[in-house]
């Protein structure tokens, strides 16, 4: 007898225990369901404090009329997010959000893309004074690592020291023939 109430006991026990977890789990779904459809600060406004910003400095506007001289053969893009033209590969496996993460922050001032418009054949930046920083000459690494990793070369110049056309032209094709090797 004392061995059967024993049993009935841990049973109710169990299916108790059993019924607070689902319960528990109901309601933590139901509380970020409602923290999801809570607003944010700034939805209630009719317009939000916003203005638009040039894209490119004047230097890179300037940089950016060679490059089309220099190559109007292919598409040029400026200011690319990294995350436009690269992503994690299989090998990421489960970890494909942290290699996104490493990348998905940071962009390239010209992508240079072929005539199929689908292709990217090199990223070059304009460095100026603001890539001397010990935290920018580490950015730039990361960035240089993550498209190398990809495939894609990167050209860098400086714009203190502006190329001409010529010289433009023949840099860029030659980086896009040495890595097409």
């Amino acid at each position: 007898m004392l061995f059967g109430s024993l049993f009935l006991l841990a049973a109710f026990g169990f299916v108790s225990f059993i019924f607070l977890l689902k319960f528990n789990r109901r309601q933590q779904r139901q509380s970020s369901q409602s923290h999801s459809s809570q607003p944010v600060r700034g939805d209630e406004l009719a317009i939000w404090p916003f203005e638009p910003m040039p894209i490119m400095t004047d230097t890179e506007v300037i940089f950016f009329r060679k490059l089309q001289k220099a190559i109007p053969e292919y598409h040029i893009f400026s200011q690319v997010q990294l995350s436009r033209i690269i992503e994690p590969n299989e090998e990421a496996g489960t970890d494909r959000s942290f290699w996104f993460n490493r990348i998905c922050r940071q962009s390239v001032d010209y992508v240079l893309v072929d005539v199929d418009a689908q292709t990217t054949l090199l990223a070059i930046e304009l460095d100026d004074w603001t890539h001397n920083s010990k935290s920018s000459q580490k950015a730039d690494a990361k960035k240089d690592k993550a498209l190398a990793s990809a495939g894609i070369p990167i050209l860098r110049f400086h714009a203190e020291r502006m190329p001409s056309v010529e010289i433009l032209r023949h840099e860029v094709l030659k980086a896009i023939e040495n890595y097409s090797i």
